[in-house]
């Protein structure tokens, strides 16, 4: 079975969309709790304006003494902001350290301040930045006062296509904290309003189902029943976050799941739990996995053993292939080359080169072709030279021999002489950009490839 595609984007987008807005919106819950008031500018805290101290309260310095506010470094709103900025910057979006320190930074601007940070965002040219910045300063507004955060959400979107529904999806999350059904509300007037569109991709309804399963999964479960097409894959996704980490809401979602009628949907619906369940704690995801019904688990652990390949190839691997039938080897082979030999290729050759061999492995010999072709088209060659069925090995030596030839065409050469396939089959390799129709004999079996890198078959 290959994984629904809805379910491997659900669960990647919202596992990276948790981290994030689990940091800020905690953070966001500790800067409010002290605060009253409908809105960001009706209130008032112990932190100054714009231009006064950034926060409340007294610091401390490195020794963990007391800093009275006044002696605190003064920052504006404007200082704060391009702090952050410079904080985010190079491969900061992939840090979550550089991460944290931006939003603890976002975190010093006063509550009241909030829409002053915004505009300030607004003179920003990177949209990454606006966007998890904006989401962050909006998910903190939302809080307070949901239907104003998102009416400016709506009104000012950071980006376009899937960045434009951040912001929303971070207000969505927040405001479903405090008042699920308001939330609720406004998403089925904006579905309507897009004439039943699968609106913004659904981000924003996988982290209002998010939120609403923490207050109330039994409400998220109804509600759940009132969503159709795709959206209703992407509420699971959302929904299913409330067990990641907790045991016994965990085992509550997996009942409610056993009790979704359709049964295509309580099928995936299993599959995205252990989807982001696998990234979380594989050894429960494998565990609970494991206690399902047989007919079921070949499905399940093509979803654990997928999301395993990003972090635990080898542990992927062996759940991907455990029970796997001899029909189903082929292609759970081809899975596991296919992700791995993208971030090591040596490994994955060894590994490949370990297996039982046959013409089962065909198709992840001419995956790994194709990957290997682009660093080591040498070892590529030789791995084509392994495939068995003739037209594949032909098509994976046209791959590898073009990728060679731009490096070392006369290596290239000598290596496709001495590949063993036919005269015919050689002449369509080195002819392969031509438009003319070739009609070639057939090659012979194949023979074993030459020793000569790290990844080769033989080696």
């Amino acid at each position: 079975m290959k994984l629904n595609p809805i379910i491997i984007a659900g669960a990647g987008l919202f596992w990276l969309g948790s981290l994030t807005a689990a940091y800020y919106m905690g953070m966001g819950k500790n800067q409010l709790a002290s605060v009253s008031g409908d809105s960001p500018a009706s209130r008032s805290t112990a932190g100054t304006s714009a231009t006064s101290t950034a926060g409340s309260g007294s610091g401390k310095a490195a020794n963990g003494t007391l800093i009275p506010e006044a002696a605190r470094k003064v920052l504006t709103v404007k200082q704060i902001i391009a702090k952050a900025k410079n904080s985010m910057q190079g491969g900061a979006m992939q840090n979550p350290r550089a991460m944290m320190k931006a939003m603890a930074l976002i975190e010093e601007i006063a509550p009241e301040d909030i829409m002053e940070a915004l505009a300030e965002l607004e003179k920003g040219t990177d949209p990454q930045q606006k966007m998890i910045f904006q989401m962050a300063l909006l998910g903190r507004w939302a809080e307070v006062d949901g239907a104003v955060a998102m009416k400016y959400a709506e009104e000012h979107p950071s980006g376009a296509g899937m960045m434009a529904q951040m912001g929303k999806m971070g207000v969505a999350s927040a405001w479903a904290e405090k008042d699920p059904e308001a939330v609720w509300k406004w998403y089925q007037g904006q579905a309507e309003a897009d004439g039943g569109a699968m609106f913004g991709g659904n981000m924003v309804l996988a982290s209002l189902f998010a939120s609403m399963a923490v207050k109330d999964p039994d409400l998220a479960f109804k509600r759940l029943e009132e969503i159709d097409g795709p959206g209703k894959m992407m509420a699971l996704a959302g929904l299913m976050q409330v067990g990641l980490f907790d045991d016994d809401k965990r085992q509550m979602v997996l009942k409610k799941i056993d009790s979704i009628p359709d049964e295509a949907e309580r099928k995936q619906a299993k599959q995205m739990m252990l989807s982001q369940l696998a990234m979380a704690s594989p050894d429960q995801a494998i565990a609970w996995m494991k206690t399902q019904p047989a007919a079921e688990q070949s499905e399940l652990r093509v979803s654990i053993g997928t999301m395993l390949m990003m972090s635990d190839p080898k542990q992927g691997a062996s759940i991907l292939l455990e029970g796997a039938t001899d029909g189903e080897k082929p292609q759970r082979y081809a899975t596991v080359i296919g992700s791995w030999a993208h971030f090591d290729t040596n490994a994955a050759g060894t590994w490949l080169r370990e297996q039982p061999q046959g013409p089962h492995l065909d198709n992840a010999r001419e995956s790994f072709v194709r990957t290997a072709s682009q660093k080591d088209p040498e070892s590529a060659m030789a791995w084509a030279g392994t495939i068995t069925d003739s037209s594949t090995r032909v098509t994976s030596t046209i791959t590898a021999y073009q990728a060679w030839k731009k490096k070392d065409a006369a290596a290239a050469d000598r290596a496709l002489e001495a590949s063993g396939l036919s005269a015919d089959h050689r002449e369509v390799v080195r002819t392969a950009d031509s438009t003319a129709p070739k009609t070639p004999t057939p090659t012979p079996a194949p023979a074993p490839a030459p020793s000569f890198t790290k990844s080769s078959p033989e080696n």
